[in-house]
């Protein structure tokens, strides 16, 4: 059995992203309109949908080899971004999205929810206490002065350093 290292992740940040989602929507929305909630709505759904994406695509492979999580994690991170590049360009030729949505409110909702994201996702990784090394296969300090004695009691009865 494995421990489950996503979900706190998940949850550490999931939380605190929807509060400014909710916070970022209300502002913009008494500043800009009708405008401002649908772009801030919008910023904030694309994070909250992309980052949440990247994690439940690691928590399906947390059973697997670290490579393959490694690769998951790097793998689901540039198909996000190359997907939201697209998803950039085809929104900035769209006619009359400027009558929809208000891009400031967009992007300011994107910021701060990508950056209250990523804050959670420390905070709860900090807070798991996870080890970043596995010091069960460390070799103990006698193992090491012992093995250390051997190799130059050995290396004294060889060659004088020239090759032969």
């Amino acid at each position: 059995m494995t421990t489950d290292r996503v979900t706190p992740l998940l949850r550490g940040a999931l939380l605190p992203t929807l509060v400014v989602a909710v916070l970022t929507v209300a502002v913009s929305t008494v500043v800009a309109g009708s405008r401002g909630l649908v772009g801030a709505f919008v910023g904030a759904a694309v994070v909250l949908v992309f980052s949440g994406v990247g994690l439940l695509a690691m928590r399906a492979v947390r059973t697997m080899y670290p490579e393959v999580v490694l690769l998951v994690a790097v793998g689901s991170y540039f198909v996000r971004v190359v997907i939201f590049g697209g998803l950039l360009a085809i929104l900035g030729t769209v006619d009359g999205i400027d009558d929809v949505l208000n891009r400031t409110a967009t992007a300011l909702a994107v910021l701060a929810c990508v950056a209250t994201w990523l804050a959670g996702e420390l905070r709860a990784f900090v807070r798991m206490r996870q080890p970043i090394y596995d010091f069960d296969d460390r070799p103990s300090a006698s193992s090491t002065s012992a093995s250390s004695t051997s190799a130059s009691s050995t290396s004294g009865t060889g060659t004088s350093g020239g090759a032969s």
